[in-house]
């Protein structure tokens, strides 16, 4: 596993993005705090993006993407959304919140979210959670103390 950190996307930086990104991330960070992923040794190069909202007893992750040459069969790195979804879990469990994440996935992507993050499914809604126990795995793999 590639050495690698989660920091706050600084609003200078969400202005410049190459039009790459499917989301609208300037409008997004004007609405939650926005996160970036970038390797230890190319800090310049963000890996992806996610926005996170603390709502009451839990952390909502807003939106969540890679970017582009992370995506599909050819993509350079594997594992980027976990990570930032593993960082959402750790700030969930430092607010007291357990590590209790929930977000909206697309469907095509709730069978990928349940293989991936072990996240459950809300009904038959797209709404998911990643429970404390998922959430402190995820933790120690991506954030070991």
């Amino acid at each position: 596993m590639l050495a690698t950190l989660v920091l706050r996307a600084e609003e200078s930086e969400i202005k410049t993005l190459p039009s790459e990104w499917l989301f609208d991330w300037e409008t997004e960070s004007k609405k939650y705090p926005v996160y970036k992923l970038v390797l230890v040794e190319a800090q310049n190069v963000v890996q992806g993006l996610m926005s996170i909202e603390e709502r009451r007893g839990f952390v909502f992750v807003s939106l969540i993407e890679n970017v582009s040459f992370n995506r599909g069969v050819d993509k350079i790195y594997r594992g980027v959304a976990v990570n930032l979804f593993a960082f959402a879990c750790k700030l969930s469990a430092e607010k007291g919140f357990g590590g209790f994440v929930a977000f909206e996935a697309k469907s095509a992507l709730i069978a990928h979210y349940q293989k991936i993050l072990g996240a459950l499914q809300i009904g038959n809604s797209n709404r998911m959670f990643i429970d404390e126990m998922q959430a402190q795995k995820l933790i120690q793999i991506y954030f070991p103390k």
